[in-house]
């Protein structure tokens, strides 16, 4: 017999379930490369990050992280024929970067739950490096580090990893995955931004349009007689759109299949590594987590909160806003990771009165509250009164309680809506004893009876609110349509 014919026999002597048996090893061997392929690519692109040496805060893996997204307005990687490159100081030398996007992303792990506050960026602080205060999109200008120090010191939150887009990088982004779709209930336009929608109805907004909306400070709208109208809400009003745009993106990179799709995820890995800057501590675990994390989570559940600022006029003339720093406590305390509802000490001011005669008594006791970490205004004196008294704003009840915790008398709590928020006034009264360094432990039962025979106050419910929509902002769709 011919080698020929004891070839073809050995092959007719197989049964179904070894050639069975042979396929699905040739397969597994080839999904096996493929695999390896693409976790070697994912480990090569991923290194292949631009990394930023930065102090940050720690926390375990399976504990809440603060990440600090920005987005930069910096042309580094920008093509100086773009219309986007701003001016130049030289050949290829970017007149400057400013960070035009600032956010908070707060991603619980356990709880499964990802927040977002905005901070706008004529917000008027103290930059951390020299204590001046500047608009806090000029810390970015002055080093990584320092804005990432301005954020830790003046809002006392922690900043735990670093994430920056570029111009570039954040248009090849939203190229990658195909646009975004948004629904404009009117046209809309920027001059400023390149914004342009000229008609009503589903629009896909392509990378330069997705970053023209995402920028526009200036915002036009036509109203219902057809005149265009200027948005004045300024920056406040493009933190409401950067907001419901965010929440748009991820529902369209989460439908295109970020992983199952490779053509899309090569093109968003691509997109990153080329404008993408990452602190030195993201691993590719820790990416890979991230990934995970926004591939489980409803963007719509997103909790969204925005500062709550008034608009302020400098000695120099220059517009900016100004942090109402007892309204913006409880939102703070949510990136603290304190519960909702929470008030510091320093975000207390109290007035002490006198109310029992002893001299000097208002003075020693707003001393003593100072040494704890309160702001104490000048001390008075009012008509004696047998128990300790705190009055408070309605709305401030968790201050009145923080005050009471530090208190060895019991003090009546008493609403008065003449004081601002957070604003307290102590008249103490002849059974007031001392004040405590560390407070008591907070209760939920009353702080005590009103002198003035009152219902009891409770300190109310944890409770939070996601950012109040502001300015002008796309509609949503009518019943049927769907973008």
């Amino acid at each position: 017999m011919s080698s020929g014919a004891r070839h073809m026999a050995g092959r007719s002597h197989r049964s179904w379930l070894q050639r069975l048996a042979i396929s699905s090893g040739v397969l597994l061997t080839v999904g096996c490369i493929a695999a390896a392929s693409l976790l070697g690519y994912l480990y090569w692109a991923t290194g292949r990050f631009a990394r930023a040496n930065l102090q940050l805060d720690t926390a375990a893996s399976d504990e809440p992280r603060n990440y600090l997204i920005i987005g930069s307005d910096s042309r580094d990687n920008v093509d100086p024929s773009d219309p986007d490159a701003g001016v130049l100081i030289g050949p290829g030398q970017p007149a400057g970067k400013r960070s035009d996007t600032i956010l908070l992303v707060r991603i619980d792990p356990r709880a499964g739950t990802a927040k977002m506050l905005s901070f706008p960026r004529d917000l008027w602080v103290p930059i951390a490096d020299n204590g001046q205060n500047e608009r806090i999109n000029s810390a970015y200008g002055r080093g990584r580090q320092v804005l990432v120090d301005t954020i830790r010191k003046d809002f006392g939150v922690d900043v735990n990893n670093y994430i920056e887009v570029d111009f570039r990088g954040f248009k090849d982004l939203v190229s990658a995955i195909g646009g975004v779709p948004m629904y404009f209930d009117t046209a809309m336009r920027d001059s400023n931004s390149g914004l342009d929608i000229t008609q009503p109805g589903c629009v896909t907004l392509d990378g330069d349009q997705a970053l023209a909306f995402a920028r526009s400070r200036h915002l036009e709208f036509k109203d219902a007689r057809g005149r265009w109208q200027d948005d004045p809400t300024g920056d406040l009003g493009r933190i409401t759109r950067q907001q419901i745009f965010v929440r748009t993106a991820l529902h369209k990179a989460l439908s295109v299949g970020l992983v199952t799709n490779p053509k899309t995820f090569f093109e968003l890995l691509s997109a990153a590594t080329n404008s993408v800057t990452i602190d030195q501590t993201l691993d590719r675990g820790d990416l890979n987590e991230l990934r995970l994390r926004f591939q489980e989570l409803n963007p719509d559940a997103i909790e969204t909160y925005s500062l709550p600022v008034t608009d302020h006029m400098t000695n120099g003339g220059a517009a900016v806003l100004l942090l109402q720093q007892a309204e913006a406590q409880p939102i703070l305390d949510v990136f603290r990771g304190k519960d909702p509802g929470t008030v510091s000490e320093n975000a207390v001011s109290v007035s002490v009165l006198n109310g029992t005669g002893v001299a000097g008594q208002a003075r020693d006791v707003g001393q003593a509250l100072n040494a704890v970490g309160f702001s104490v205004g000048p001390a008075g004196n009012a008509a004696a009164v047998p128990t300790t008294v705190i009055k408070y704003a309605p709305g401030s009840e968790p201050a009145a309680d923080l005050l009471a915790r530090h208190l060895t008398t019991a003090a009546a709590a008493q609403p008065d809506p003449t004081l601002d928020p957070n604003h307290l006034t102590l008249v103490t009264g002849t059974d007031f004893t001392t004040v405590m360094q560390t407070a008591r432990p907070p209760v939920t039962t009353p702080v005590s009876t009103p002198v003035d025979g009152s219902a009891t106050t409770t300190v109310p419910s944890s409770t939070t609110t996601s950012t109040t929509v502001v300015g002008i902002t796309p509609g949503q769709p009518p019943p049927g349509v769907t973008c």
